[in-house]
């Protein structure tokens, strides 16, 4: 968690101090919790183990002090860029004071109004453009400017009908901000809307005046609906209050739970304790899903939750320190597992050393650590082994992979011949051509998983159209269609499953004409008495004979079904060892 701390605020350092110095703090209030959290856990463990008050130490990590001087970075970051923003806002307004100053000195101009007008304008496109002052200078100095810019307009021998468009253009100008005002009220974003607003008000003080037959009505509006807007706010507030509330609630429920599981965990055994410990932790994370409580709550029900869960972990010790012989056993035997990974980790031979390091993992899971500490390095250092040899042998195979590249353009080539392929008109030709297609395509070999099945899917169903135009007869078109369907499946990507399908359908089959062959041959054997010719007898022979033919057909086809089942299966078992 600390270092995820740390990576994100090595983000925030690459951006601008100001704009993320909320986040930097909020990252250090959070970090500060995890340690004192980690703190007081030490020292716990310090008291639990007979160590004295006065007598505990904890020093800071290497994450705390890389934290600390990062959060010193950032400081130095933010004087410097409060420095300068202070430094661009002084500039800035001795700027505007600078445009105010010029803007008195045309209220005194009275010659050349237009010329004075003009310079006006431009005046104002300067203020415009003119960057920030600080908050506390921004009033008296858009006051100044106000008042400068009203001056002009009432002094200066100005035409009125440049007056009366300037007037029905900032009333334009106003009566579009109150409608942008009215549509903050939409926004779910209550910064954004608080943001917005502010910006909006701004620009409502820099406009000019309106026409005063319009101003009382338009300053009407415009208060109503920052009213509408503010009380929408507030009660946005006013409902977080209630969530915190109704959050107080959910978590005063979580800890008489925490409570009711502390008293009720008598059992002697490692796997109930663990199965406490798990709905513990459960209750830990539903403690984290529920937001905030009030101010005046929430540290004090944080620390009687935290309270009642070390109660439990501190009786969990008590039971656990009795296995420490056999933790020491397990250490051991997992010591030895270790080395034997770590010997194995170099290996080039991908089968046998995946087998082995297989039947290393399934005795290091014959030997769980029930709570052990030291668990977590062993296995950190048993798993790294492993991996180093497994992503050594996916590197290898992700390599062989490529090659699939080369058979997928043989295999598109295939097809595109094939589409141009015509029947002629001898049929044991066109029967030869179509089994040298087939088995061109599967000596072509594998393609890439992601072109599977629509390469697959094109070749069968151009296969399938030139079978269709063979003149076969019905038994033998049945079996080379059969064959085609049974390719298909191969080439498909739940190949086993429809095959496996397949093979209990035919059998299904199979079962039910024999079934009904015993009914057969059951009657035969009653008319096998009787003398003379038999005309029924005939004719129960003559379906039994067609039950027969069908059995054998289904049978042939069940043993192909079976035959690419089996090779799927050993291509399948020797991919997952290799993997």
């Amino acid at each position: 968690m600390k270092s995820e701390l740390i990576t994100k605020l090595e983000e925030l350092l690459s951006k601008d101090a100001g704009e993320v110095a909320s986040d930097v703090r909020a990252l250090q209030k959070e970090y500060q919790k995890l340690w004192t959290s980690e703190f007081e856990k030490a020292k716990q463990d310090h008291l639990d183990e007979g160590g004295k008050t006065n007598e505990f130490e904890y020093p800071k990590q290497s994450e705390d002090l890389k934290f600390e001087s990062l959060i010193e970075k950032f400081n130095k970051l933010k004087k410097e860029n409060d420095a300068k923003v202070a430094s661009e806002q002084a500039k800035n307004l001795a700027i505007r004071q600078e445009i105010i100053a010029k803007i008195k000195d045309l209220s005194h101009v009275s010659e050349n109004v237009g010329a004075a007008i003009r310079k006006l304008h431009e005046l104002q496109t300067q203020w415009k453009e003119a960057g920030a002052v600080s908050s506390h200078k921004y009033k008296d100095i858009q006051s100044e400017y106000s008042k400068a810019v009203e001056e002009i307009y009432y002094n200066l021998k100005i035409y009125r009908e440049l007056q009366e468009n300037d007037l029905k253009k900032n009333f334009e100008l106003k009566t579009l901000l109150i409608e942008k005002l009215t549509a903050i009220q939409s926004l779910e974003n209550i910064k954004e809307a608080e943001r917005l607003i502010k910006i909006y008000r701004n620009e409502w003080d820099e406009i000019g005046p309106v026409p005063n037959a319009k101003w009382e009505s338009l300053k009407l509006d415009y208060k109503n609906v920052l009213d509408e807007t503010y009380s929408k706010i507030k009660l946005h507030y006013h409902s977080i209050e209630e969530q915190k509330e109704n959050n107080l609630k959910l978590k005063l429920e979580i800890i008489e739970k925490a409570k009711d599981l502390v008293n009720s965990t008598t059992e002697t055994k490692a796997a109930k304790w663990n199965e406490a410990t798990d709905k513990l932790l459960a209750l830990q994370a539903e403690w984290k899903t529920v937001g905030r409580t009030t101010e005046k709550d929430n540290e004090k029900i944080w620390g009687e939750f935290r309270t009642v869960c070390n109660g439990f972990f501190d009786k969990k010790k008590i039971f656990f320190t009795s296995l420490n012989e056999n933790f020491a056993n397990n250490r051991k035997i997992k010591s030895e597992l270790i080395a034997k990974a770590e010997a194995l980790q170099n290996s080039t031979d991908w089968q046998k050393t995946g087998l082995d390091l297989i039947r290393l993992q399934d005795t290091w899971k014959k030997h769980p650590g029930n709570g052990d500490k030291e668990e977590p390095k062993l296995f950190a250092r048993f798993r790294k082994a492993c991996n180093t040899f497994f992503d050594a042998k996916k590197a290898h195979f992700e390599s062989v992979e490529a090659s699939y590249e080369q058979n997928l353009l043989n295999k598109e080539a295939i097809l595109a011949r094939m589409k141009e392929f015509t029947l002629s008109a001898d049929q044991s030709a066109n029967r030869e051509l179509l089994k040298g297609f087939t088995n061109e395509w599967n000596e072509a070999g594998l393609v890439p998983m992601k072109d599977k099945k629509r390469i697959n899917d094109a070749f069968y169903n151009r296969l399938d159209e030139l079978y269709d135009q063979l003149h076969l007869d019905k038994k033998e078109k049945v079996f080379m269609q059969f064959r085609t369907k049974i390719e298909r499946f191969v080439g498909s990507e739940n190949a086993i499953d429809l095959l496996r399908k397949e093979s209990d359908y035919l059998k299904k089959s199979i079962d039910e004409i024999t079934g009904q062959m015993r009914t057969y041959e059951n009657n035969l054997g009653f008319f096998k008495t009787s003398k003379g010719n038999n005309s029924f007898m005939k004719e129960v022979e003559d379906k039994v004979a067609a039950e027969k033919a069908k059995i054998a057909d289904l049978t042939a086809k069940r043993k192909m079904v079976n035959e690419e089942l089996g090779k799927l299966r050993e291509t399948t078992d020797k991919q997952r060892v290799e993997a």
